[in-house]
């Protein structure tokens, strides 16, 4: 299965950099994935030999900042573009977990170790083949890898239940790996992570909320939320859409986000997560807005935004997300009626969310089904 794309070529500058420093460099984890199912990868990922201490003392301290408690990394700067480069890691003896005020578990693991421990630390065998462009070499340390990405099989390395108790998210990205390529789950590691799947509530919130975020950036976000529901994994990470799920609200919705990631895979739209949020809250808010005599959520009162950011905030539930995100999304959503009155659109335009609403908008016609009443 050949290397079908081109790597960017400061990307291979890094690994030179690095091989010529002495440290073993590889391009890891879904961007060579990506690259050998013929896709171009969004963004790189690089393991290495060197410790962040050693990457830093390399490039020096304007290229390259350690971040991480959890996973020490360290960010390679190339413009506006972050270039991921971690250090190779062993299994721990013991993984000792760290309880949060929250009580949720917290692991650290900066166990450094070879290549060939870092690929068996790793969850998926897909997930675990390396690529040194320099030298133009694959090298699949589980013996699996390149069948399961050429059969489309997500393997656990490993003991599936073991790996899911070390890390419910695992569970997460398991099935976004079927949403997101169509590939099936094989069967010790689909019975593990059907039994596994109420450990995701000792997962602390935001690392949780995080994972959302990527997901809701994702232009399969809509197939993403379908197999979450499909396997039951939705009533624990998003139990407010869980319980809406065979409504017309959640069929309005996941019309809306697949129009959304349309436009963004066409170059349409840019990734707004804003955009994202306000799309998959707008039918649930419009639902409410029907329920009020004369569509008083849709005429402005005092309280106008503070029932539309309940009504969000809700749908999210239990998943945290910063204010400014939250604010963009309500105004987005606020703002429809005034896009309708405002026929010239001079007044709305100037309001900083007007694109976000107006995007949102010409999804919603695109629709034929919601229209959003002009109110006076």
């Amino acid at each position: 299965m050949p290397i079908r794309y081109k790597i960017a070529e400061h990307v291979v500058g890094i690994i030179e950099a690095l091989h010529k420093a002495g440290f073993e460099t590889y391009l890891v984890g879904g961007a060579v994935r990506d690259l050998l199912l013929g896709l171009e990868p969004k963004d790189y990922d690089l393991s290495t030999a060197a410790t962040p201490e050693e990457i830093r003392h390399l490039f020096g301290r304007r290229k390259v900042m350690i971040i991480g408690k959890r996973f020490r990394l360290a960010h390679y700067y190339h413009g506006h573009e972050i270039v991921e480069i971690s250090t190779f890691r062993r299994k721990p003896d013991k993984l000792e977990p760290v309880i949060t005020p929250g009580k949720k578990l917290v692991f650290h693991d900066n166990s450094y170790g070879t290549a060939y421990e870092d690929a068996f630390r790793r969850d998926f065998t897909i997930n675990a083949i390396f690529y040194d462009p320099v030298k133009n070499q694959i090298v699949d340390h589980s013996g699996h890898g390149m069948a399961d990405l050429e059969g489309g099989v997500v393997r656990m390395i490993g003991d599936p239940s073991e790996r899911f108790i070390e890390d419910p998210v695992r569970i997460l990205r398991a099935l976004k790996l079927v949403a997101q390529y169509g590939f099936r789950i094989n069967i010790e590691t689909e019975k593990a992570l059907l039994e596994k799947i109420p450990l995701i509530a000792n997962v602390s919130h935001s690392r949780l909320s995080l994972e959302l975020e990527k997901i809701l950036k994702k232009t399969c976000s809509d197939k993403i939320l379908k197999i979450l529901y499909e396997y039951n994994f939705l009533s624990y990470f998003l139990p407010q859409v869980h319980l809406h799920w065979n409504t017309p609200e959640c069929e309005d919705m996941l019309r809306l986000l697949e129009l959304r990631n349309a436009r963004v895979d066409n170059g349409i739209y840019r990734n707004s997560l804003s955009l994202s949020v306000a799309t998959m809250a707008f039918p649930f808010v419009y639902a409410a807005m029907e329920k009020t005599d004369d569509a008083q959520l849709w005429k402005y009162y005092p309280r106008i935004e503070k029932d539309i950011r309940h009504i969000v905030l809700e749908l999210f539930r239990p998943h945290c997300f910063p204010k400014r995100l939250i604010f963009s999304s309500v105004m987005a959503i606020q703002l429809q009626t005034a896009l309708l009155r405002d026929k010239s659109q001079r007044r709305t335009s100037r309001n900083p969310r007007y694109q976000h609403a107006l995007e949102l908008q010409e999804i919603l016609k695109q629709t034929g089904k919601i229209t959003v009443p002009c109110a006076g």
